[in-house]
């Protein structure tokens, strides 16, 4: 609906932006990403993005773009708001998620689609060293014990579970573990603690999130690389 341009257009200190897909959607996607890695690797510095766009109110739906960071990762980004039915239709059909991590200690691998937990699960595949007996390539899913020791703790139960798209009862999972984040903070301030271990609140996951979303779509519209602020 090009009369709902609160959702198509966007006002940036570098004047008015187009919005949709990647404001919509490449938030969920880069948030997650910098959750698990950490907010302190991989700050981008660099961003190349094309964009396609709705011929009617010239909304993003579709991008490709390449984020160049200060330690020398590199993300390869795409995402599109064309595919068929959403999690509100009848029959509902989910986002299909793709999301691949690579490193010198092995690669993290969390895809599926959200409507089907069986559908998929958090992998990490290790690299083998020389004194390691193991196989070059090994799969846990999370539950697993052994990827609960790498990591200090069990993150989420076997299965793809990336968002929740409920709207009846106390609403989509998302709504209430912001809630409880908020909660725990607040608690954890009266009492003095220190903070959370938990990033659902982490502000730099934010602003990574941000500053690479905003460069997507300076990118795209002067055709060419930009820094980001």
């Amino acid at each position: 609906d090009p009369r709902n341009d609160s959702w198509t257009k966007l006002k940036t200190n570098h004047g008015e932006q187009k919005s949709g897909y990647g404001w919509g959607q490449m938030a969920h996607i880069l948030a997650w990403i910098y959750t698990v890695v950490g907010d302190e690797v991989a700050i981008p510095t660099r961003v190349y993005c094309d964009m396609g766009d709705a011929p009617v109110t010239g909304a993003d739906v579709s991008i490709a773009a390449v984020v160049s960071c200060s330690d020398g990762t590199t993300f390869a980004l795409s995402g599109t708001a064309l595919l068929p039915g959403s999690q509100y239709t009848d029959p509902p059909v989910g986002k299909l998620i793709s999301v691949h991590i690579f490193g010198d200690q092995g690669s993290l691998m969390y895809s599926g689609d959200d409507r089907i937990p069986a559908s998929g699960r958090l992998e990490w595949r290790k690299t083998s060293h020389e004194d390691d007996d193991n196989q070059v390539r090994q799969e846990f899913p999370c539950s697993n014990g052994d990827w609960a020791t790498v990591v200090g703790e069990e993150i989420m139960s076997d299965g793809f579970f990336f968002e929740d798209g409920e709207t009846e009862g106390l609403g989509p999972g998302s709504m209430r573990q912001f809630i409880k984040a908020c909660h725990l903070s607040v608690q954890g301030h009266e009492a003095g603690g220190s903070p959370l271990p938990s990033k659902l609140n982490d502000v730099n996951v934010g602003l990574r999130t941000v500053q690479i979303i905003e460069a997507l779509y300076r990118s795209a519209s002067s055709g060419t690389s930009v820094k980001v602020d």
